[in-house]
């Protein structure tokens, strides 16, 4: 029952993050490499401001605020690059704010992390933490869901399609794209304030580039750009990441066996979805 109870937790603080990339990089088939660095400023933000705010709402502001910041830069950089150049950047900002904090031990800790992460005064027992992540991943896959079959949906899906036909008929790109990295940056808020509240520990290692590996694995194996397929596929996947932990393996190969199958996993979710990540350009 308690290793249940853990992988509905996990998945639970999980899904506004991955429903969030979802709808940047498979409804909106943006290149996007690098949502770990909104993850990185979100959980910093609002567990180093914790101890001098003695507040999780305003500590919560500060984390979002630097994520929305970094999302909104996103999705500048999402207009003037190439797909190609936008993910090599998203990759190298993502590397980039980590380095920033391993080397800045002096604040952040370092490779340290931070410990003892306290939890809000309402979510101190099992049972309160799990009703309350159980309703935020609800609320948040109903929100995704109606704007998945919104007009903005449409207009995302619309500009991943062809920019040039959508602009013909008033589609803001500019817009549209920065709103779909907003939502993303607030799901990456919401996912690190609660998780680590839940370990009780920032750790580097939390956003290591296996971790993304991990979420467009559960994108592409989902149906890109569908909720439900997304939240379905996140079920299965972290069952099963989770579950690997109790395998007869040696810590030494349970590693390699993890990466080989997930890697596995995701070069067969890629061929079979090649037409719908992949979509061919619409032409006159």
């Amino acid at each position: 029952m308690t290793f249940l109870i853990h992988i509905l937790i996990v998945l639970c603080v999980s899904l506004p993050h991955q429903l969030g990339y979802n709808l940047v990089f498979g409804k909106g088939k943006i290149f996007h490499f690098g949502p770990l660095g909104a993850s990185l400023l979100a959980a910093y933000g609002v567990f180093l401001s914790l101890p001098f705010t003695h507040s999780y709402f305003l500590s919560f502001f500060i984390g979002w605020s630097l994520s929305l910041l970094l999302s909104a830069l996103y999705a500048w950089l999402s207009l003037r690059l190439e797909p190609d150049g936008l993910g090599v950047m998203s990759i190298a900002l993502h590397l980039g704010i980590l380095s920033l904090i391993l080397n800045t031990g002096n604040i952040t800790r370092g490779s340290m992390g931070l410990p003892n992460i306290p939890r809000m005064a309402d979510l101190d027992t099992q049972g309160q933490f799990v009703a309350v992540v159980i309703g935020v991943a609800i609320a948040w896959i109903l929100l995704l869901w109606l704007l998945e079959h919104s007009a903005f949906g449409r207009r995302l899906a619309a500009l991943s399609e062809h920019t040039w036909h959508a602009a013909a008929v008033g589609i803001d790109r500019a817009r549209t794209h920065l709103v779909a990295f907003l939502i993303l940056g607030t799901g990456a808020a919401i996912t690190n304030t609660l998780f680590h509240q839940y370990i009780r520990l920032v750790h580097p290692s939390d956003f290591a580039f296996s971790y993304f590996i991990f979420m467009i694995m559960v994108t592409v194996a989902g149906k890109p750009g569908s909720v439900l397929g997304v939240t379905l596929s996140a079920t299965l996947l972290t069952i099963l990441r989770e579950g690997l932990r109790f395998a007869p393996l040696s810590p030494d190969l349970l590693g390699p066996v993890r990466l080989i199958l997930f890697g596995l996993i995701l070069f067969v979710a890629v061929y079979w979805r090649r037409d719908s990540l992949f979509p061919q350009q619409r032409t006159v």
